[in-house]
């Protein structure tokens, strides 16, 4: 069992070997093998996982579990060092993404993958694309891509899907397109949100679709001599706010993740070239009915309001939370009402109705609730959680995620937490005059069973 002490020792050791502020952030991501094929933005480095898989000596014996898998890192990390790991995703993109990443070692002949990408895909789609059909793609689509590579997209997109190409090369091919969605768009798409005002010379797909996958293969040759095959890696399709069945009672050795934070990221609009591209989803409803009901409650977008507005805070946070957390229950309703207050006098003044992030707040934390009950009901007692977490300032009142989490977890029965703040956060945005002057933050949360 992991006490106090060594959580410390660990914490100074982080502080020794290595910075703080790039172990947060997906930058090094960007230029590690099976990593860099799809470094989402709101993901965290894999060296974070590695310093502390290591610290821990953590091994095959030993289970890990990710709730919010996103693009792989945790898993991928495991196959490196040889530490099982499972983790739920709901994100439906991100979920094909993390299993063709963490599959990986299963196509050692990155030599067939070569010849089938440029014999069988390459070539028929440079003598097709021209007819390629793209009157019911989406509008979005046909904003974001010059004409001709919306066609060329879409050719190899509909061999992929529907060629006579073997399954497990698949999933591979649709990471390499992927990859090109984001550098033959004619403005910028790898953002929260699609930036109109970045307009770029977009690239040639056919081209960068080589440039990708001789990539790839590179990759999978390298890891071919370093992952461990032995061990378990498998990502569930599944709602962390949910119990997974999959996944037995106390049979975790230790948690490592980083949650949606509470700033109004809608996962579903920030990802949603891809998948209108993919046919993931076909309009806002669809977006909504497949990802935004399905995960963490993380931006306003994720609700009606109407339907919420003239309903108490309490009742909205449920009878569950006040009667297992009373205290964080209260410290959250609080947080709520001052919120309200900031919305009601910032609506006097502009005339304008403002965001609901007193509702948001609400529904974030219910939702972590039920995401830390998950996480307490797999881990093993004297385990440890690590939690990636950023705090937020709606309308400048301080929100501290961190401490509100790290206290729910021990009000629900979690021995003790520690909160170590690892970087400063929108130091970016502090130039425009409408943004609060809150000095936010991205903190290491550590939870012990």
């Amino acid at each position: 069992m992991i006490n106090e002490l060594e959580i410390q020792e660990f914490l100074r050791y982080l502080k020794n070997n290595g910075n703080l502020q790039r172990l947060t952030t997906n930058s090094d991501n960007k230029k590690a093998p099976v990593h860099r094929w799809f470094p989402f933005l709101a993901g965290f480095s894999h060296l974070f996982v590695k310093e502390t898989f290591r610290y821990f000596n953590m091994d095959e014996k030993d289970l890990v579990f990710d709730p919010f898998m996103g693009s792989g890192t945790t898993a991928l990390v495991g196959k490196e060092i040889g530490v099982s790991v499972v983790g739920n995703e709901i994100n439906p993109f991100l979920y094909k993404i993390c299993k063709a990443k963490i599959a990986s070692h299963k196509l050692s002949d990155s030599t067939v993958l070569m010849k089938t990408g440029k014999k069988m895909l390459l070539k028929i789609a440079s003598e097709k694309w021209k007819n390629a059909d793209i009157s019911n793609e989406h509008p979005l689509l046909k904003k974001c891509y010059p004409v001709n590579n919306l066609k060329k997209l879409v050719t190899l997109r509909n061999l992929i899907i529907d060629g006579n190409i073997m399954e497990k090369h698949k999933q591979y091919f649709s990471i390499i397109l992927t990859r090109c969605l984001l550098h033959s768009a004619q403005v910028g798409i790898n953002v929260p949100y699609v930036s109109w005002s970045s307009q770029k010379k977009p690239q040639e797909v056919f081209t960068l679709f080589e440039e990708n996958l001789r990539m790839i293969c590179e990759d999978l040759k390298s890891i071919s001599r370093v992952t461990k095959n032995y061990v378990k890696t498998k990502v569930f399709l599944h709602d962390s706010r949910l119990r997974n069945k999959e996944i037995k009672t106390k049979s975790v050795s230790m948690i490592f993740t980083s949650p949606p934070y509470l700033n109004n990221f809608d996962y579903g609009e920030s990802l949603k070239v891809f998948l209108y591209f993919w046919k993931i989803a076909n309009n806002w409803r669809e977006i909504t009915e497949k990802i935004r009901k399905v995960g963490v409650t993380s931006a306003t977008t994720y609700y009606r309001e109407c339907e919420l507005l003239s309903k108490p805070y309490e009742e909205i946070l449920g009878e569950d939370l006040l009667n297992k957390i009373p205290n964080v229950s209260q410290e959250i309703i609080q947080k709520a009402y001052l919120v309200k207050k900031r919305i009601i006098q910032k609506e006097k003044i502009t005339k304008r109705r403002k965001k609901s992030f007193d509702l948001l707040t609400l529904l974030y934390f219910k939702d972590m609730f039920f995401v830390l009950q998950e996480m307490y009901r797999v881990l093993k007692k004297g385990s440890l959680c690590f939690i990636i977490i950023g705090d937020s300032a709606p309308y400048g009142v301080h929100i501290p995620s961190d401490t509100i989490l790290g206290e729910m977890g021990v009000e629900m029965g979690f021995s003790s937490y520690t909160l170590q703040p690892l970087r400063e956060r929108g130091i970016k945005w502090k130039t425009l005059t409408y943004r609060h002057n809150k000095r936010l933050r991205e903190s290491l949360l550590i939870l012990r069973r």
